[in-house]
């Protein structure tokens, strides 16, 4: 196997570029619901029916967490892995990026939480309501979201040109 392939700066990339594939996804995934949500006549239409929009958002949500946790994993076992304690994935608060680098776990937990809150939809349903269910996905993706956006922006070396970095 050609030693360049695994090199730590090709896994520090892959580790990066998969969190990029991991935040459009999501707002990509977000953003086909909600239009299907307000706009459900004209959706049924394009798409056929809920059951095939609910399809490929369950796709698409399998492909986010499994995305996301490669993402993890490159980065917290590749670069980060000398300042990261080994599990929870969580980096001491003395570290310099150590605030924006958690932001990025408690998403991983957020988004356990909504594959789990997706998956078990029936659960959930018969002990709550299925309006309640809808609030509590809905709200929780919108603070994903807003924590993903956070961490990007903040700790991402791609988005510096925002000037939001913190990275020096």
């Amino acid at each position: 196997m050609d030693e360049n392939l695994l090199s730590e700066s090709t896994i520090y990339l892959t580790g990066r570029w998969t969190g990029i594939i991991v935040f459009l996804l999501l707002i990509t995934d977000f953003t086909m619901m909600e239009i299907f949500r307000l706009r459900k006549n004209t959706m049924k239409e394009w798409l056929a029916s809920r059951i095939y929009a609910n399809k490929l958002h369950g796709i698409a949500s399998a492909t986010i967490l499994l995305v996301a946790i490669l993402h993890s994993m490159l980065l917290a076992f590749g670069h980060w892995n000398s300042h990261v304690s080994p599990f929870p994935l969580w980096m001491p608060l003395g570290e310099n990026l150590a605030i924006m680098y958690n932001l990025g776990t408690l998403a991983a937990c957020m988004m356990l939480f909504l594959a789990l809150h997706g998956y078990f939809r029936n659960w959930f349903w018969k002990r709550w309501s299925h309006e309640a269910w809808v609030r509590t996905h809905f709200w929780t993706t919108i603070c994903l979201i807003i924590i993903i956006s956070i961490h990007a922006i903040t700790i991402g070396e791609e988005l510096q040109f925002l000037g939001l970095s913190i990275r020096s």
